[in-house]
């Protein structure tokens, strides 16, 4: 999980879920109130990301859609929950202010 720039605080998966249910919205942390926003390659990537469960949803509908409902809300629901879940380990917030915190310069 990433941490906080200034803080090094590190941030709770269910936080950054939350920060992306809510329309990307920026993610605070806790201690120092630092606001950290996604980094545009993470929404790149996660977009990537879905393409591949756009086809095989596409797939399970032509496979499963005439053979049962149940199947195919199965895997529709599947195709869109795991790549939600997976978002807080994939993406990555930097703050607006990245440059007053590193430590290493």
């Amino acid at each position: 999980m990433q941490k906080c720039e200034k803080c090094l605080t590190a941030f709770s998966w269910s936080r950054i879920y939350k920060s992306q249910i809510g329309n990307n919205q920026p993610l605070n942390c806790k201690e120092c109130n630092t606001e950290h926003f996604i980094e545009t390659p993470s929404k790149v990537v996660v977009s990537l990301m879905m393409l591949p469960i756009l086809i095989l949803t596409l797939f399970l509908i032509e496979k499963f859609l005439y053979t049962s409902l149940i199947y195919y809300l199965l895997a529709v629901l599947i195709s869109i929950v795991i790549p939600s879940f997976l978002f807080p380990f994939i993406a990555t917030f930097q703050s607006k202010y990245r440059t007053n915190y590193r430590s290493d310069y």
